[in-house]
């Protein structure tokens, strides 16, 4: 069995997001789980982060795993396309229909060898607006 670090840089205070926890379960579930599959017998390390800007969260999970072959990058979220013995070759294709329903979108960056990570983007349920020349410093949008 592995046992791979996982180590948790995230953002010191969120606003809550506007997002149903329930289908975001099984994104990270699979992300994760993705990832752990990919990690090489010893020395394999996660790392999951969180921030936010003006106007989204970024979340992004990272391994040094197998990562994805070029050849490959371009079928992963195509439905039934798995390179593993095991598996319905549904699972990225469920995380991006997921987080597109919630008004997000994934990245994925892979290197052969290397490893992957995976970057999702969400909208923030409200918007903070700098505002040039304003003596306060932001301003909440609907």
């Amino acid at each position: 069995m592995r046992h791979p670090a996982v180590a948790l840089d995230l953002a010191e205070t969120l606003p809550p997001p506007a997002i149903d926890g329930c289908p975001f379960q099984q994104v990270f579930y699979n992300l994760l789980r993705n990832a752990y599959q990919a990690l090489p017998a010893t020395g394999g390390h996660i790392t999951i982060r969180s921030r936010a800007n003006d106007f989204e969260y970024v979340i992004s999970i990272e391994d040094n795993g197998i990562g994805i072959s070029p050849e490959h990058m371009g079928a992963i979220f195509e439905p039934y396309r798995t390179t593993k013995s095991s598996g319905s070759g549904l699972g990225l294709l469920i995380v991006r229909r997921i987080i597109r329903e919630h008004g997000g979108e994934i990245a994925i960056e892979s290197r052969e060898g290397q490893g992957t990570r995976v970057i999702i983007h969400l909208p923030r349920a409200e918007r903070t607006v700098r505002m040039l020349g304003s003596p306060e410093p932001m301003i909440e949008v609907d």
